[in-house]
Parts: C-alpha cells; structure tokens; sequence
C-alpha cells in the first residue's frame, strides 16, 4: 500500500512539471517581431485584445530624427515605464537619424517590413510624415507622432495619436516675463529657423507682447508689423519703423545645441554691442548654456540681461535659483515618454486610443518663483527621478488627467 502511494505521488509530480514546461513554452516571448500584418486600405484595424493575464510580447519601431538628449530621454522614460510594469513585454527599436526627411522615410519602411506592432515618429517634417502614415495605415500598423505637431498633415487624422508641447504657450509666457522686465531689444535665437516649434516659440513670444497692446511697430507702408508677420518673415530691424515696443534685433539658429548657439550669440554681441540688446530668448537649455558661455567670453554679466528659455531642465533650475537665468519653461521630454507608454499600451488592449492628440502640461518659472516651484516640476535628465515621481505620485503623469490638454486639429 506504502509502495502504490508512493508511486501515485512521483506520477503526480512528473505531470505538474510536464504542465509547468508546456505552459511556459506556450507563453514564453520572443524578443523577433511578429510577422507582417496584411495590408489594409481601410483604417487601422482594433487590436484583438489578449486574454486578461496573459502578456504577450509587443515589437515597436521608434525612430528619432537626430540624435538630440531631448529625444533620448524621452525614449528613456517610455522604456523605464514600461520595463517595470508587468502588463508590458515590450521591445523597443530606438533608430536615430541625421535630420533627413530620406532617413526618416526609409525608418518607418523597415518597421513595417520587420512586421513591428507599433511605430514611433519624431518627424523631420509633416510632408513627410504624412508619407509615413500613409504606408503604415496600409499595413495595418498604428502610427504614433511625438516632439512636433503634424495636425497640418492632410491624413493627420489617420494617425493612433500623438504627443507635443504647446510650443507657442511656452513661448507666451516667456514674453510674458520680457515684457514685465522692460524689455524692448531682444534676440532670438530659435533651434531651426523656420522649424515648426521653433517658429511658434517665437511667435509666442510676440503675442505675449502682441496680446498687451504693445506695439510691434510698423512697415515702410505705414501698415502695423503683426507677431505673425514678424515670427514667419524675421525682418531685419531697420524694416521696423514707427515706435515699437519690442524690435527683435538679431535673428538666429543655434540648431538646438551649445557651441552653435555660443558662436551666434558671440556674433549677435559684436554685431550689437553691449548697450544693442537688452534680452534673449533662447529655446531650449543646451543652446542658454552656449548663450551664457558667450556673454562671460564677452564679459557680459547675466545680472545685467534679460535671459529667457523653454525646457526647463535640471540645470536650469540651478541657473534661475543663482539668478543666471531670468527664466524658464518646463517642458520634460520625459512626459512625452510616459504619454506615449500609455498610449501604446491602451492601443495594445483595446485596438484605440481615448485621448489621442496631447499637449502635456507647462509650467513656468522665475528666479521669483522657482523655490516654490521646484518640488512640483519634471525632471528630464534624471530618468529614475522621473520614474519615482510617476511611481508616488508627485509627479502627475496620467493622461486622463485635466492637466493634459488635447491638441486641436486631429
């Protein structure tokens, strides 16, 4: 009897590890993408959803169009939320390019080749990015934007969703603060002349000014200067007559990095000299540090300057706390990741997306402002920071939040 016990037993035993093998192959991953799904001329099919409590394996193509910290931080962040949450087996294929509209084409044609199961896109620019949807409509796969707005896109609509900044509030609010520190004689130095979110940072900054009743002076016909017409055609300062109350003195493109923003500020400084400007508004952290680099090879004091930014990171608190910087927006790329987590992942399980175009909130700050402000704003280069915060809630992160406004246009 002993004996006939003891062999129901090992038998019991060998079938729950032959069970336990089978369900582990049967739900094991693999990190290869799946194959391609057929091709569709409707819209995007709904996602099947998994059965509750399985995890199933997700491919997703992200391509970056430079290889920009703003963009990689924010791919950082996306991963980190995703990694450390067990509804996601995700593998995540982050490609940078050389800022070409070629490159970014050829990127989203090799994600839908390889069968990937979402498409990430910071664009080169919305022609192209209207291409892009197209072809990944095709192929059934969901296209998601992020960093730049592409409302303008003829098929914008056929995109899953996208996330950017209010590039022209945040530039609002900069002028906001030239305006209330008198200043009349500014440069501008934007990321890109011309580019979409460099364009509406500087438009911004008129409006504020523009929205005031202030003056931003008048053509040679005798017709008044718009923040529009300033912002799109950048005249040079001797095409501004009449009495302005803010002349942008010296346009120029620090293309979003320090030493091409310390050598045009270094240009705007001996071309205007030290009593030719009273501000500058310079769009983004790493090109303020090559701006500050350039007033003290000068030997310019920032104390005796307007400096204004959008970005808001790490540094820059530091720099408004020391009174380096006069101000500052903000603008974590991390939330943009943390966004596209959720959106991705509400895709993967439902087949769409509820809250599709986003802007993720801004918050600005000054030398006045910022000791108050510091606990509530969002790091950027410290992505375990970021994580915690969206972890213990100190950080608000859920898109379904107020905070989180949509984007107008989709």
């Amino acid at each position: 009897m002993m004996r006939q016990m003891k062999k129901s037993k090992a038998l019991v035993l060998i079938l729950a590890i032959a069970m336990v093998l089978v369900f582990a192959v049967g739900c094991g991953s693999t990190s290869a993408p799946p194959t391609t799904p057929p091709a569709d001329s409707g819209s995007t099919a709904p996602a099947e959803a998994p059965p509750a409590g399985d995890v199933v394996t997700k491919t997703i193509g992200f391509y970056a169009d430079a290889a920009d910290s703003y963009y990689a931080d924010m791919n950082d962040a996306l991963q980190a939320l995703a990694n450390q949450d067990p509804e996601c087996d995700w593998v995540v294929d982050y490609k940078v390019g050389q800022s070409t509209a070629d490159e970014q084409l050829k990127a989203v044609e090799d994600f839908i080749t390889a069968g990937y199961d979402a498409i990430i896109v910071i664009q080169n620019n919305p022609n192209t990015t209207s291409e892009c949807i197209e072809k990944a409509k095709a192929a059934n796969i969901p296209y998601f934007g992020a960093a730049h707005n592409f409302a303008e896109a003829a098929n914008a609509k056929d995109s899953t969703g996208s996330t950017n900044y209010d590039f022209e509030q945040g530039g609002r609010l900069a002028g906001q603060d030239a305006l209330a520190n008198g200043v009349k004689n500014a440069i501008i130095i934007e990321g890109v002349l011309g580019q979409g979110s460099a364009s509406a940072q500087s438009l911004g900054f008129l409006k504020a000014y523009e929205e005031a009743g202030k003056s931003l002076g008048e053509k040679a016909d005798g017709a008044a200067w718009t923040a529009e017409d300033v912002a799109t055609l950048k005249p040079p300062a001797s095409d501004i007559k009449g009495n302005p109350d803010v002349v942008v003195v010296q346009w120029a493109s620090g293309n979003w990095m320090t030493e091409p923003a310390q050598k045009v500020m270094l240009d705007a400084i001996s071309a205007l000299g030290k009593d030719g400007w009273d501000g500058a508004y310079v769009q983004n952290n790493p090109m303020t540090e090559g701006a500050i680099n350039a007033m003290k090879e000068q030997g310019l004091s920032t104390d005796d300057y307007w400096l204004g930014s959008m970005n808001g990171r790490e540094v820059s608190w530091q720099w408004t706390k020391d009174g380096v910087l006069s101000m500052d927006v903000n603008q974590s790329s991390c939330m943009e990741g943390a966004l596209l987590y959720q959106m991705v992942k509400e895709y993967f399980a439902t087949g769409s997306v509820a809250k599709a175009h986003v802007h993720p909130y801004l918050t600005g700050y000054t030398k006045d402002t910022i000791a108050e402000l510091e606990p509530s704003l969002v790091p950027e280069t410290d992505i375990n920071a970021f994580v915690e915060g969206c972890n213990n809630g100190s950080i608000v992160y859920d898109i379904n939040d107020p905070k989180f406004l949509e984007i107008p246009g989709y």
